[in-house]
């Protein structure tokens, strides 16, 4: 089996909270279909996910060269087409299910999305631990409960 690929009887997760509060009308069928599915992987393809996404929006948002240029493509189409080839725009868009062209304008916003709900309970956890003052106290309760506390002011 290639490094890079996670063995198929790994068991699936359940779908996250953040994952289903991340689906909302105003999305597009594309963006909804990814979160859907994102929300049926296990954590460990979810970090592949994760880093596939990432790297393709380091070059359409511009924070990274293309491979193999000096400069940055200015064509917004042709820098999408890139990020897609080259910095895992086709390896994120095949891990989701997701049928796009490489200059999909839709895909970078679903890219995203999909790291805005990879990232939905890292976010609540460090909020809360900077609200309480207590990161520690955070830790163990959502390690041996699984909830995060929502009160509490410092």
């Amino acid at each position: 089996m290639p490094a890079n690929t996670i063995p198929s009887n790994q068991p699936v997760s359940q779908p996250d909270d953040a994952l289903r509060r991340a689906r909302t009308a105003d999305q597009n069928r594309q963006t909804r279909h990814a979160l859907t599915a994102l929300a049926a992987t296990t954590p460990g393809r979810r970090g592949f996910i994760a880093q596939a996404a990432a790297d393709y929006l380091s070059q359409v948002d511009r924070r990274r060269l293309p491979v193999g240029y000096q400069a940055p493509i200015p064509d917004d189409r042709s820098n999408r087409a890139d990020a897609y080839r080259m910095r895992g725009g086709d390896t994120f868009a095949r891990m989701l299910g997701l049928a796009v062209r490489p200059s999909d304008e839709h895909l970078p916003e679903t890219a995203r999305a999909v790291l805005a709900a990879i990232n939905a309970t890292v976010d609540q956890l460090t909020e809360a631990a900077h609200r309480t003052g207590a990161p520690g106290a955070v830790a163990t309760l959502y390690v041996l409960t699984g909830t995060i506390p929502t009160g509490g002011a410092r």
